[in-house]
């Protein structure tokens, strides 16, 4: 069984709203979700659908409310974030409170909608994909972005490990990061229709060379490689 049917978490007003309306124009049916979100019919062309990812177990109760009303999805894309400015000469200062919640958002739920991602694809045939909206803190600390920093890490860390488990068998987990030309972060000025780009040409296999897991890529020239290397 095929499917077109994505699910997009954090439909914020940049990547999200590019994101939605690239994959509908590309004939998927896409429920996207957010905190601020109104919730609207599930039977609705465009159900939007509230869903807070400080707490990971509402992320299982949305793609429940998926399945049940369109079937297994066959793209999950993950462009949710959380984060609080820490000092950048004291990057500790945060409290466990906010520590927690950021983890929560851009790590937790992150990794149970990859995992039920995983138990929708392995319903279905054909290309499935999961996309993760990185940067490039995985390679390196950012003193005032402590917690984001964390996050990204984690979360490239099982993404990396899924793709290699699962690539096989058409499955690809991506983490996808813009960088400038010259390699380095974008952490301003991201570009909303070419990450929705990439993600269309990721989920749809349309590159003549296989991406891997770390995704990085330039607004106009698309996906691009960099080499390893520290952002301090």
């Amino acid at each position: 069984m095929t499917s077109r049917i994505a699910i997009l978490l954090g439909a914020g007003a940049n990547i999200g709203a590019a994101t939605i309306q690239t994959f509908k124009s590309n004939g998927y049916k896409v429920a996207y979700a957010s905190r601020s979100v109104s919730n609207s019919k599930a039977s609705d062309n465009d159900p939007a659908i509230q869903c807070d990812l400080a707490k990971p177990t509402s992320v299982s109760s949305l793609f429940e409310t998926v399945r049940k009303t369109w079937g297994e999805p066959s793209v999950v894309i993950y462009n949710a974030y959380s984060h609080h400015n820490t000092k950048p000469e004291d990057s500790l200062d945060v409290t466990t409170e906010d520590f927690a919640h950021d983890l929560a958002v851009n790590t937790t739920s992150a990794f149970v909608a990859a995992r039920e991602a995983l138990a929708s694809f392995q319903k279905l045939d054909g290309p499935r994909t999961f996309i993760f909206t990185g940067n490039m803190l995985n390679e390196g600390p950012y003193p005032s972005l402590m917690t984001l920093g964390v996050g990204k890490a984690a979360s490239a860390h099982f993404v990396e490990l899924a793709d290699q488990l699962y690539k096989s068998q058409n499955m690809r987990f991506h983490f996808v990061d813009e960088r400038t030309s010259e390699g380095k972060g974008m952490f301003t000025g991201l570009g909303g229709q070419s990450h929705a780009d990439l993600f269309l040409s990721l989920a749809e296999r349309t590159t003549k060379e296989e991406i891997p897991w770390q995704a990085t890529f330039v607004t106009g020239k698309g996906y691009t490689a960099f080499p390893h290397h520290l952002i301090l």
